[in-house]
């Protein structure tokens, strides 16, 4: 007959003995080493996965900028007259090949680590004659969609600041608008406050965000919740804007309502020359 198993012995001292054994056991050399070496693995996967997205994006910007002279001289009608299709169509390849060059120069500086150029000397400028600037890219894939644009600046135009960085937020900004709406308007809107301070604001009427892709948007990630169901891209967009506009001692502020859509704000001071 078989002997009867010694009682479970479930004392204090046997359980906190138990909890020593675990402990010292992850503390064994094996374990570590496993551990360290997991980590180093994954440092250098990811150090071979930024070099090779530094040097795909560069190597893209060459040919993209190549093809965006040539579409702008088609354009502009320097191989012969375009009919009302063909510039329609050259529209919209011109607005294609600029936000993907946009979008390489956008992974290009997040994988540099390239600072903005917030710190540059501010310029004057006009806020219309970069929002006219922005229609122009657009305005293509807003009637290809058949969704009406709107664009409207403050009443004292002229305004210190840096230009280049307003254009590039507000591009990725209207161009996010118009890629999520299907139908009704994307509206821009910069409206003085107070002496110095505009507000920038991007309305569309798309379908909003779900909650917990609004909840994302905070982290520029790949293949992050964006990646799942109708809602696809990157999210870097929004990450260098969030960048940009942080050097520049703002954020993006965002409000979305399903079905009734999505508007994207920030403010920035911008005072009179």
């Amino acid at each position: 007959m078989a002997e009867a198993a010694a009682p479970l012995d479930v004392s204090p001292e046997a359980i906190a003995a138990l909890v020593a054994q675990g402990a010292a056991a992850l503390q064994l050399p094996g374990v570590l080493d496993a551990t360290e070496a997991g980590a180093e693995s994954r440092r250098i996967v990811d150090q071979d996965a930024l070099a090779l997205l530094v040097g795909v994006t560069h190597d893209m910007r060459s040919p993209l900028s190549s093809m965006l002279v040539l579409v702008e001289r088609l354009r502009s009608g320097q191989a012969g007259p375009l009919t009302p299709a063909q510039e329609r169509q050259l529209g919209l390849l011109y607005s294609a090949a600029f936000g993907l060059a946009s979008m390489t120069n956008d992974a290009l500086d997040f994988a540099r680590g390239t600072p903005s150029t917030a710190s540059a000397a501010s310029v004057s400028f006009s806020v219309t004659d970069v929002l006219r600037s922005i229609r122009q890219v657009v305005q293509p894939i807003a009637e290809e969609k058949g969704l009406l644009l709107r664009c409207s600046g403050p009443t004292a135009d002229r305004r210190m600041g840096q230009p280049a960085i307003l254009h590039r937020v507000l591009l990725n900004l209207v161009t996010n608008a118009l890629k999520y709406t299907s139908s009704g308007t994307v509206t821009v809107t910069a409206t003085a406050i107070g002496a110095g301070s505009l507000c920038f604001q991007v309305d569309d009427t798309g379908r909003g965000m779900p909650s917990e892709v609004l909840a994302s948007l905070a982290t520029p990630v790949w293949g992050g919740p964006f990646s799942s169901g109708s809602f696809s891209g990157s999210g870097l967009g929004l990450g260098m804007c969030r960048r940009l506009l942080g050097d520049l001692g703002s954020d993006l502020e965002i409000e979305s309502l399903q079905p009734i859509g999505t508007r994207v704000q920030f403010t920035l001071d911008l005072p009179a020359p």
